[in-house]
């Protein structure tokens, strides 16, 4: 009996003196670790229809769980434009033309957007468009893991 608590006396010592992970693995002047970020999905838009255009988005912005409808974000023939960074990997997006040629692109998932913009609100599960606002068929879309995702606008 003597000798288990001898043992179990020796490896306590040994534990308590030893330093914790974070110190073992730590060096002075080291700054500390960055705090951990949600895995998000960073969308982007990149046009190449050969026209302007810009888009809106409706996604859940991070942290809330709430979704946000935002538009109009400017995207110019060949240019790539960064949206929003969401921790859904579901959202909406759509698309206009700026040059009144009339083409979209466009889904089968209606939303509510504003002209002439820009516009931020918060969905509040209306299937009805408050006054000044119109709308959209938004394409749903989906993201199958979290870092860059790309919409590209095609003629």
């Amino acid at each position: 009996m003597r000798t288990h608590l001898f043992i179990a006396a020796i490896a306590v010592s040994l534990v308590a003196g030893t330093p914790g992970m974070a110190a073992a693995q730590s060096k002075p002047g080291m700054a500390p670790p960055a705090p951990v970020r949600p895995a998000t999905v960073d969308v982007r838009v990149c046009n190449e229809s050969g026209r302007n255009g810009t888009v809106a988005i409706s996604y859940v912005e991070v942290g809330t769980g709430r979704f946000i409808n935002r538009g109009w974000y400017v995207v110019n023939d060949g240019a790539c434009t960064e949206l929003v960074s969401t921790d859904n990997s579901n959202f909406y997006m759509y698309g206009d033309t700026l040059d009144g040629s009339g083409r979209t692109w466009s889904g089968n998932h209606a939303l509510c957007v504003q002209y002439p913009g820009p516009y931020t609100f918060w969905s509040d599960g209306s299937d009805t468009c408050p006054a000044g606002y119109e709308i959209r068929n938004f394409v749903p879309m989906r993201a199958e893991e979290t870092g860059p995702f790309t919409w590209t606008l095609e003629p």
